[in-house]
């Protein structure tokens, strides 16, 4: 395929040109193609696509461009459409060659290699050049793209710089005056231009005309910007006026014997461009009136000294007075971390400054190599950093100096620094670091096995080095083979380890750094089953104040032993979980394990509970136990932050029940289930329900209280009659009704009735629906429930208009909704209104079905119930096409296919798929 953006957006392949309709999904394609092969947020795309007026459902609507766009690929390659592919955010594969800007980069990155040999140098420029057709992002517009166009308006200008600067070096002077001329006619304030106009005006004879070009320039920088030329130009002018030539490109390579003590450029180097092009980036292009500090963070063994290094070794010739590195220990078990004093001793010695001449005082020494480096162009390289304090009397003053510093700290108090917080290598760039340690042959016999080696890694880069090197040195093993080990949880970070190289040592390291309670928080953490949490667990784990957790939890992101990627939410790398866990059943006693996970469960079991509440407010309520001591639930405020509390907390939820399950807490396992019962109904997470209830069942096994087996019953039925096993529906259904009916629990009765009836519905029996509706409609309104009532009647109208009997269909769901609304239960006021659009679509009252179905809509996005939005939109979509209205139709029938893929409908997904295929153009 070949995908431009350098003029016109296009996408082809070889069935031709994609046709990309609408200014909207171009923007969703050029986006992706920006960031090609990488992962980009959704709200990133978002801002793409609609700039600063998203509409309210942006998300999904972003969906509906990416189904289209997919499609799209299709129609021009084979499987084109799974080139887009989402995990956290939308990623468009591109192959090499297929991007005109990858392609552009690459000319412009090998012109720059042969700098010292201009006509290869020239030739890759014009060929980079070569591939603009015009202005980037043509038919895009928008602040976002905006900025976009213009980065690569600057890109495409340097390289032309470049290029003229390659021509000069080759002697082409005449041929390059008319076309320089109209450049600086176009950029009278490019002071790179109108240096090679001078130059090219000199070569051809045209002394005066060069000296002109220099005075132009400097009147309109004194009249627009109030400023002289730079000190190259002014030099340029100085030397024509002696009638001296000048070299194209000024090549200062430092004076002779310039200190270089960077350690050695790791040959295996692998990925990081996106981070090295940012720290390239960072650099001033014709110099700054400050010095340039990046400071690079991350956790142990992310890589940082690896990549500053290597950024070192690239950026040497532009600091050619010296490259000087220095390690501050602030992360090393054999020496405390480096006195800034002992420090700038040293780095002022590497400059030749007489040990005697090195005054005794830190501030006086920190003045001593700012001037040392005034005149200099010097990198230095400050590695292990273990604050800004230690950091900031090592900072030349020089504008012409690099200073790149390293830390498992974020430096955000380090003034003036540009941070790079370094995150986890991708899929591809850990297979390819693997397969360049082991060789290509083993990586290449079993791709698969070193995917799951990598990912077993968690991708950090020490524990990718280090399994290799393991596998490199063992010639019997196989990828397989170090997979399978390093599968065992319990042993992982011991095979992590060769020679004098370990992750847990490296971990180890941070944890020292850290006081005690932050050790605690540390190693507590480590017990939580699930794969992030929030304040309020952490807090409920180590039994502290909200305050206390909160700046222990921060700290902790700030040494990058967390991560908060989301806010409000915390998360370990894999393998600083197994750390945490270790040195947690190390130091902690099982009775204090113990009681971290009981308050633990009992914050998840009350917000859940409390939860729930707010979303189904009639639900007979259960009874639970006060939390306990030292537990933190999380207060929710209405049915928005609820709902949004369970899909935060949704798989963390269910590896808390299976914690209390290996517990032996078989109260909290089926209470658990309960609580989540409603946000599984609400978003459609009917596996989820179904395992949460089977938990649920077994637990109340245990527990000597036949009515939490029969609710455990009715519940596994309905979880069951929700995902297609009717059979199994029908056998928990009937079993709760005969335990109710043994026990005289008249409630549990009409309950079982009720999702009888549905699960019969679900099995196309409307007749044997209908008939334990409507005996659930006597037994609820004998015990005075009103909302229960306004159930039974929702269900009764329902099935009677399936089986074709609509006026007492009306009747029944009219008198639901009145009992609703006097009793302000907004999820039952949106089922009923659905019930009376599909009655007044199948009576001929189309106007009056849409009515229904949109208000019904209007509640369940209120409500975050998203399950229903599907269906309602589904059967809204039947009545636009009644009607002949096909677009609105096609509309919201693409909403609910996206709606219910998301919730691993399949066969839904399908059929809708099917009407949205049958619907003509």
């Amino acid at each position: 395929m070949h995908f431009r953006v350098l003029g016109p957006i296009e996408a082809s392949g070889a069935g031709g040109r994609a046709r990309l309709p609408g200014s909207r999904q171009l923007a969703l394609l050029a986006a992706l193609l920006l960031h090609a092969d990488r992962v980009v947020p959704v709200d990133e795309l978002v801002e793409a696509v609609w700039g600063d007026r998203p509409p309210g459902n942006a998300a999904a609507a972003l969906q509906t461009y990416v189904f289209r766009l997919r499609r799209a690929l299709s129609s021009i390659e084979p499987d084109g459409n799974q080139r887009l592919t989402f995990t956290s955010g939308y990623r468009l594969r591109v192959e090499p060659g297929e991007l005109d800007l990858a392609e552009f980069r690459e000319h412009v990155r090998r012109a720059g290699a042969a700098e010292d040999r201009p006509e290869e140098a020239a030739a890759e420029l014009r060929s980079a050049l070569a591939l603009w057709r015009g202005a980037a992002l043509t038919a895009v517009s928008g602040r976002y793209f905006a900025a976009q166009a213009a980065r690569l308006a600057e890109e495409r200008l340097t390289a032309l710089e470049e290029r003229f600067a390659a021509d000069l070096a080759r002697g082409q002077d005449a041929g390059l005056v008319e076309e320089l001329r109209g450049l600086v006619a176009t950029h009278p304030l490019r002071e790179r231009l109108r240096r090679h106009l001078m130059l090219a005006l000199y070569r051809s004879g045209g002394r005066a005309e060069a000296l002109a070009a220099y005075e132009d320039l400097r009147g309109t920088l004194v009249d627009e910007l109030g400023v002289d030329p730079g000190p190259e130009l002014t030099e340029l002018r100085d030397r024509l006026l002696r009638d001296e030539d000048a070299p194209p490109v000024e090549a200062d390579r430092g004076r002779p014997g310039a200190r270089n003590d960077l350690p050695g450029d790791i040959a295996d180097f692998t990925g990081r461009e996106e981070e090295m092009r940012r720290l390239l980036d960072a650099l001033p292009a014709g110099g700054g009136s400050a010095v340039v500090i990046e400071a690079i963070d991350g956790m142990a063994g992310i890589g940082k000294t690896t990549l500053a290094v290597h950024a070192a070794h690239r950026l040497c010739d532009r600091y050619p007075d010296g490259q000087l590195f220095t390690d501050l220990h602030g992360h090393t078990s054999e020496h405390e971390a480096t006195d800034p004093a002992a420090a700038l001793d040293a780095l002022l010695r590497a400059l030749d400054v007489p040990g005697e001449q090195i005054p005794p005082r830190l501030d006086e020494r920190a003045a001593l190599w700012r001037a040392e480096l005034a005149e200099r162009k010097v990198l230095v390289v400050l590695d292990n950093a273990a604050s800004a304090a230690q950091v900031r009397p090592l900072l030349p003053g020089a504008s012409g100096c690099l200073v790149l510093v390293t830390s498992r700290r974020r430096l955000a108090d380090l003034d003036t620094a540009g941070t790079l917080s370094l995150d986890v290598l991708s899929a591809a760039e850990s297979a390819e670091l693997f397969g360049r340690i082991v060789g290509r042959g083993p990586a290449e016999a079993e791709p698969e096995a070193v995917g799951e080696v990598v990912e077993l890694c968690g991708r950090l880069p020490l524990a990718i080095r280090i399994a290799a090197a393991r596998l490199r040195t063992r010639p019997a093993w196989t990828v397989a083979h170090l997979a399978g080990r390093l599968a065992q949880d319990y042993q992982r970070l011991t095979e992590l380890a060769t020679g004098d190289r370990s992750v847990a040592a490296a971990f180890a390291l941070s944890y020292h750094h850290l006081d005690e309670d932050q050790q605690r928080l540390f190693r507590l953490l480590g017990l939580h089953p699930g794969a992030d949490f929030d304040l309020h667990a952490a807090a409920s784990l180590a039994g502290i104040g909200l305050d206390d957790a909160e700046r222990q939890l921060e700290h902790l992101v700030d040494v990058h032993l967390l991560d908060q990627s989301v806010l409000g939410r915390y998360r370990f790398h894999d393998l600083l979980r197994q750390h945490a866990l270790g040195v947690a059943r190390t130091v902690e006693s099982e009775a204090r394990q113990r009681e971290a996970l009981r308050r633990l469960v009992d914050c998840c079991l009350h917000t859940a509970f409390a939860g729930d509440r707010l979303l189904f407010p009639p639900r007979q309520p259960i009874e639970l136990d006060p939390p306990s001591p030292g537990s933190l639930p999380r207060p929710l405020a209405d049915e928005t932050s609820a709902m949004a509390w369970f899909d935060a907390e949704h798989a963390g939820l269910r590896s808390v029940q299976q914690l209390a399950a290996e517990r032996g807490w078989h109260r909290a396992v089926w209470q658990l289930a309960w609580a989540m019962n409603t946000a599984h109904a609400w978003r459609g997470n009917g596996q989820d329900d179904l395992a949460s209830w089977r938990a649920g069942l077994a637990a109340a096994g245990h527990l000597d209280d036949p009515a939490c087996q029969i609710l455990a019953h009715r519940r596994l039925g309905d979880a069951n009659a929700r995902v297609g096993r009717h059979a199994e529906a029908l056998d928990h259904l009937q079993l709760a009704l005969t335990l109710a009916e043994r026990a005289g629990d008249q409630p549990g009765q009409a309950h079982a009735h009720q999702i009888l009836a549905w699960s019969w519905e679900r099995m196309g029996d409307d007749e044997r629906a209908l008939d334990h509706a409507s005996r659930a409609l006597l037994l609820f309104r004998a015990l005075g429930n009103p909302v229960w009532e306004a159930d039974a009647l929702n269900a009764v109208g329902w099935f009677s208009a399936r089986l074709g009997r609509y006026e007492p269909a009306r009747a029944s769901c009219e008198a639901a909704l009145n009992l609703y609304r006097r009793h302000g239960f907004r999820i039952g006021e949106a089922a009923t209104l659905d019930s009376l659009g599909y009655v007044e679509h199948h009576s001929g009252r189309h106007a009056e079905a849409v009515e229904h179905y949109q208000a019904a809509l209007e509640l369940y996005r209120d409500l975050g119930n998203s399950y229903e939005e599907a269906d309602t939109l589904d059967r809204l979509g039947r009545t636009h096409t009644a009607v002949g209205d096909l677009a609105r139709a096609r509309a919201v029938w693409e909403r609910a296919r996206d709606l219910v893929r998301a919730q691993r409908r399949g066969g839904v997904a399908d059929r809708i798929q099917r009407q949205l295929d049958e619907l003509p153009d």
